[in-house]
């Protein structure tokens, strides 16, 4: 890159790569990509892996990424919940619930997802488990 292009790598120039790799599933040239990095993966770097790792089941790798994670954010859900996905493809239930009473332990907690839909001129606004609709029968 730098004697082709000039162009001298930034952190999310390594991520790109670390996605690429990762979404071809070709998760152990990304590992190899990352031990030869210059510098270590930030967050959204590692997350990329670990995602991934969920997406190809690959327990080896995805555990490497989610301690790598854990040790930058100790307290950011997304590690842990990453996490958690790669444990339930795998049918490791008894993995998934040590991780989530980890979470309530350490006060780790998963800020929930909202949806929005306008109906009849109107914005509501749900989450999970919301039962404040009045369309709930």
């Amino acid at each position: 890159m730098i004697t082709e292009h000039g162009i001298i790598p930034i952190p999310d120039h390594y991520t790109c790569i670390i996605d690429l790799l990762g979404r071809a599933g070709r998760l152990k040239e990304a590992r190899n990509f990352i031990n030869k990095m210059p510098c270590h993966p930030d967050v959204v770097g590692w997350a990329t892996l670990l995602s991934s790792c969920t997406v190809h089941g690959d327990m080896e790798i995805g555990k490497w990424a989610a301690d790598s994670l854990i040790e930058l954010e100790p307290q950011n859900p997304t590690s842990y919940v990453l996490l958690s996905s790669l444990y339930a493809v795998k049918g490791q239930w008894n993995e998934v619930a040590q991780l989530r009473r980890g979470m309530r332990n350490k006060r780790v907690k998963k800020e929930s997802g909202y949806s929005w839909i306008k109906y009849k001129g109107k914005v509501h606004v749900f989450s999970a488990d919301d039962q404040s609709s009045p369309f709930l029968g």
